[in-house]
């Protein structure tokens, strides 16, 4: 008697795909008062700067991609006056 193994359908993934995932498995996040203290160093911003780009972020970690970025961004912003 021989059993068949049903084929299963696999969504076909580009490696562009399979690159960003593994990335962010990958990455590590940190307390936001560890990237602080080293605000300097890693992100060469000030630790005043690194507070206002994530003042409205809840969260006590991060990742290091996730905090440049919205430093980045921060620093972006128009000033309103």
């Amino acid at each position: 008697m021989e059993f068949k193994i049903p084929e299963t359908k696999q969504k076909k993934v580009s490696k562009k795909e399979k690159h960003e995932v593994a990335a962010k498995a990958a990455e590590s996040k940190f307390y936001v008062y560890e990237l602080r203290e080293h605000s300097r160093q890693l992100f060469r911003v000030r630790p005043e700067v690194f507070d206002g780009a994530l003042f409205d972020y809840a969260d006590t970690q991060i990742t290091k991609t996730d905090a440049e970025r919205r430093i980045r961004a921060f620093l972006a912003k128009e000033a309103k006056q």
